[in-house]
């Protein structure tokens, strides 16, 4: 065990002596460390703490910087731990037990040296550690039904507090005591429920340690940036090789426009961040040395000369000065009208399409035809047994002749249907019947055949219950749609 304690504080020497070492903190955020110690037992045997009759231990730890305060470690630990009754419990034998301690923690490491308490580079730093962990204990011996051997893996929990002494910026050594108490009560091979005498084992450990800092050691007097004010005082300590620089430092700015003079292209004369540091001023939105109109507000397209109507065509050569904003228009400043129906593209919904002005430049559509002549496209209704056309219907043909009058390019088409009272064959009769009362009542009106669609279907496709008579009589009907000729 010693010869084991003696190869890793070696390694962790050897370790120190190829890497440069510093303070853990947030430039250096990683630790390590080695222990050489003892674990104690206190449990139903005896109370062994500050006794020191075990072998020599051993552990390591690896930490993690998180803020002045808190570190995070992962702590490792091993020892032997050994005791017996010493006829306690009045066996005809004493009972007693040999374990190796296997021990793995994840800390919290609270440093008193956080800058409110202590200086972080205090020579004397105390600490307490808190955390969770895991236990593998190897155990054997002697029981009260005689010899035992058994591994047990169970979580613990760790506590403890210690003091670090700084021996150099890098190197401390670390003394430090700690409670680990596992969720196991057989370690020591005595457990009896119905015993009032059961006492929970608790390890003690006692440890010296050497903890190292990998990392590089900050130059107090360093210049990263060569310009010739050290680190500790530069307040923009990345300012680029050659720019020159104030007393704190920082790049120069001449016209105190907040553009440094090595990005301003006009450092001599406060401007705008947009243009590099450079004036723009009409406000236009064109700095000054590339606008032909510097004094007057203009468009970067017209290099900084006007446009009153904002068409994109100088005043001087503008044939409709008055355009309305945002209108396309051709090269004379005058609003383009593709399609010739007389409305302008920017207010034209179908540009490529001559339209009306009441569809904003679109010819008319089958929706917009319903909705213009207000067609409900409801059902025409007939009585039973009856093709005549009642008023209702007449009404619906009525808009729809109005409709179709007044648009050549679009027709109808009729689909005939009726109740289930009857054959079928009468009824597929009867539903071509109902549909040519709405034919020929338009073609009296003067609407071309040709501009109508028949369709009938007799009692197959109801459009309500027919065992009801609410129902037969919605079916007893003809339904109407209007089509555009040619498609």
């Amino acid at each position: 065990m010693i010869m084991k304690a003696k190869r890793l504080l070696m390694t962790v020497i050897l370790i120190a002596g190829m890497t440069s070492l510093h303070a853990q903190n947030a430039d250096n955020k990683w630790g390590i460390g080695a222990h050489l110690g003892v674990m104690e037992y206190n449990g139903d045997f005896a109370n062994q703490f500050y006794s020191f009759q075990q072998g020599y231990a051993v552990g390591a730890s690896l930490s993690r910087y998180l803020n002045p305060s808190f570190d995070a470690m992962l702590h490792f630990f091993y020892d032997g731990v050994n005791s017996n009754d010493l006829g306690k419990f009045g066996q005809a034998t004493w009972l007693d037990f040999y374990s190796h301690m296997y021990n793995l923690n994840l800390l919290a490491k609270y440093k008193f040296n956080n800058g409110y308490i202590l200086k972080e580079t205090a020579i004397i730093a105390p600490f307490i550690l808190a955390g969770i962990g895991g236990n593998l204990a190897k155990t054997s011996g002697t029981g009260p039904s005689g010899a035992f051997d058994e591994t047990y893996i169970n979580p613990n929990i760790y506590g403890g507090l210690g003091v670090n002494l700084r021996i150099t910026p890098g190197i401390s050594l670390a003394v430090q005591s700690s409670l680990m108490a596992p969720f196991n009560d057989k370690i020591d091979g005595w457990y009896s429920p119905a015993s009032s005498s059961n006492t929970a084992e608790i390890f003690l450990e006692n440890s010296v340690g050497i903890y190292v800092t990998p990392g590089k050691t900050k130059d107090k007097k360093k210049d990263s940036d060569g310009d010739g004010v050290i680190d500790k005082l530069d307040l923009c300590p990345d300012t680029p090789a050659g720019v020159p620089v104030d007393a704190n430092g920082c790049p120069l700015d001449t016209d105190k426009d907040g553009i440094l003079d090595y990005q301003d292209d006009c450092p001599t004369v406060a401007g705008l961040k947009q243009f590099n540091g450079c004036p723009d001023t009409d406000g236009d939105g064109i700095p000054d040395k590339l606008d032909e109109c510097p004094d007057v507000a203009g468009t970067a397209a017209l290099k900084g000369c006007p446009d009153t109507d904002g068409d994109g065509v100088i005043d001087k050569d503008d044939r409709c000065p008055n355009t309305p904003k945002g209108y396309k228009v051709d090269r004379f400043g005058c609003p383009v009208d593709a399609d010739r129906d007389g409305i302008p593209d920017s207010e034209d919904a179908c540009p490529d399409t001559p339209g009306v002005s009441e569809l904003k430049g679109c010819p008319f559509d089958v929706k917009a035809i319903i909705a213009k002549y207000n067609l409900t496209m409801e059902p025409i209704l007939f009585d039973f047994d009856s093709y005549a056309l009642k008023s209702v219907g007449i009404e619906a043909l009525d808009k729809i002749n109005n409709a179709l009058s007044n648009h050549k390019e679009f027709g109808v088409q009729f689909d005939g249907h009726t109740d289930y009272v009857g054959s079928e064959e009468y009824n597929l009769k009867l539903s071509e019947k109902r549909a040519n009362s709405a034919k020929d009542y338009l073609m009296n009106k003067g609407i071309g055949g040709e501009r109508i669609r028949l369709q009938y279907f007799g009692e197959t496709k109801p459009a309500q219950d027919n065992r009801s008579k609410d129902g037969r009589s919605l079916n007893r009907r003809v339904e109407y749609n209007l089509f555009e000729l040619g498609k």
